[in-house]
């Protein structure tokens, strides 16, 4: 039964998914055989009825859309014509209104991806501007010193008995007068041979001998009279200065 004429398949019969060799004929690529033209044709027409159905349902109506249509006036080989007429599920009108909704479908889309641009650039002008502004805050904020504790005599002199403690740390307060703590400093200045007399923050004085050692360390409490203190310090570094022993004012940090 050679001469007999084979009839290709394709998909459901009831819907014409047939043909017979000789009445028009299709060339298959060198890399796909007959099945595997079967297989895509149906897939990709179970995929143009779904989405013919989905743009009906959801997307326009037909009849609104029709009249907004120019009128097909596309060339169209004969083989398509009867492809259309004989095969389709879908009609050459169908078939545009599909291809005319993607086309909308990508512009809009182009569009989308245009107005999330402008909006990512503008956002992204907005984080560089507040990291400009933190930027700033960081600097202004490593300019200001931060103000010190204020801490109590209490506290000071348990800092001084570990800063110095080999050193005996002897308190004035208001009830020590000016001419006592200037008579104090100056007696312990002269029995310790000293080399050295050291002023800290106007609120304690610190001796030390050719030894290098540093027996005594003279504390003013927060209480004591500023002019008192001021008093004191000026008669230590007048006597320093006589006696050719050096004295010194500094700071904590």
């Amino acid at each position: 039964m050679t001469d007999q004429k084979r009839k290709f398949e394709f998909g459901n019969e009831r819907f014409g998914g047939s043909y017979t060799p000789g009445e028009f004929e299709f060339k298959f690529p060198e890399d796909m055989n007959r099945e595997e033209f079967e297989k895509m044709f149906t897939s990709r027409m179970q995929y143009l009825h779904k989405k013919g159905n989905d743009l009906a349902e959801e997307m326009f109506d037909y009849k609104s859309k029709k009249e907004k249509l120019k009128p097909l006036s596309i060339r169209v080989k004969q083989h398509t014509k009867d492809f259309f007429k004989n095969q389709s599920l879908l009609s050459a009108r169908d078939v545009l209104e599909m291809y005319e909704e993607y086309n909308n479908g990508s512009e809009a889309f182009i569009n989308s991806l245009i107005e999330d641009e402008k909006r990512l650039e503008k956002e992204l002008v907005e984080i560089q501007e507040k990291l400009h502004n933190a930027k700033l805050f960081k600097d202004k904020l490593s300019e200001i010193k931060p103000q010190k504790d204020v801490l109590t005599d209490e506290e000071k002199i348990i800092n001084l008995h570990n800063n110095y403690p080999n050193s005996e740390i002897k308190v004035f307060g208001n009830e020590t007068s000016s001419q006592k703590a200037k008579s104090d400093i100056i007696n312990n200045i002269q029995m310790y041979n000293t080399l050295d007399v050291h002023l800290w923050d106007n609120q304690y004085i610190v001796i030390t001998v050719y030894t290098n050692a540093q027996p005594v360390v003279y504390y003013f409490k927060n209480e004591y009279d500023k002019d008192d203190l001021l008093d004191v310090i000026s008669h230590i570094e007048e006597f320093c200065d006589k006696n050719e022993i050096s004295f010194s004012k500094s700071e904590n940090s």
